[in-house]
């Protein structure tokens, strides 16, 4: 009951902020629109037929549900955590009794709810307005996806978060988040489905996070793969999420000595 109240209250004050900044949020939003300017360009090139299997409906399907995903696994913490170590925030966060993770998850959760008020209804209408959708609408698909979701979310979190770790040692964190940010819209799916990649591609792909945070989601609840595919891609996903969860603590714990050091 404690974490409960505690997450609670992280919420209200994330809402606050919120509603004080959704003008900004907007903004932010604006850059997943790149997966709208993709869906422009390969439905002028599926006009002469399917790509690889891809049809126009199946590439509206792909990069709206794509959008719905990359908004709800959108994170930003390394750029708070860099500013919160430079201008000295942390110091009086780490006096709290409650470690300054919990704020982050607590404000990017309630941050999502903002964004899908937008999203989801124009991704709902998109699809409904397209004639040949079809989607995987089942109970065990349902439930994959939205558990997937949450996966690529939380190892995208991780990731962010590590970067934003390294504010404790150097001051371009947030340039190597920039980076990051760079591979994976091609790496995860977001610029072309990794099923258009070269087969030696994908088959390196599957032994990294990238494809585990849009491409595997989205591919869920458009029924391209099996049941052992879903098994085994969220195998994946709970794997890189324990090893991000770990490596994140690791460095943490590491990092946080250093920042005492200096006085914070």
């Amino acid at each position: 009951m404690r974490w409960i109240r505690a997450y609670l209250a992280l919420a209200r004050a994330g809402w606050a902020s919120v509603l004080e900044y959704r003008a900004q949020i907007v903004i932010w939003m604006s850059t997943s629109l790149l997966m709208m300017i993709m869906l422009a360009v390969w439905l002028g090139i599926s006009r002469a037929g399917p790509v690889s299997g891809f049809s126009s409906s199946d590439f509206v399907a792909y990069f709206i549900v794509g959008w719905v995903v990359r908004n709800l696994t959108a994170v930003w913490v390394s750029w708070e955590l860099e500013y919160a170590v430079r201008s000295g925030q942390l110091s009086p966060a780490l006096l709290r009794p409650i470690h300054p993770v919990h704020k982050e998850i607590a404000w990017h959760w309630v941050e999502k709810g903002f964004r899908m008020a937008i999203v989801l209804p124009i991704a709902t209408l998109a699809l409904a307005l397209t004639p040949g959708i079809s989607l995987a609408l089942d109970l065990l698909s349902v439930v994959a996806f939205v558990v997937s979701v949450f996966l690529a979310w939380l190892i995208r979190f991780m990731i962010d978060y590590l970067i934003g770790i390294l504010s404790f040692w150097s001051s371009q964190s947030t340039a190597l988040s920039t980076g990051m940010e760079g591979i994976q819209l091609v790496l995860t799916g977001t610029i072309a489905p990794l099923a258009l990649f070269p087969q030696a591609v994908q088959d390196v792909l599957r032994w990294t996070p990238f494809p585990y945070l849009l491409n595997f989601p989205v591919e869920i609840v458009m029924g391209r793969l099996s049941t052992e595919g879903i098994a085994s891609g969220l195998a994946a996903q709970l794997g890189w999420s324990a090893l991000g969860i770990v490596a994140a603590w690791v460095v943490w714990r590491t990092g946080i000595r250093r920042y005492a050091a200096f006085g914070a």
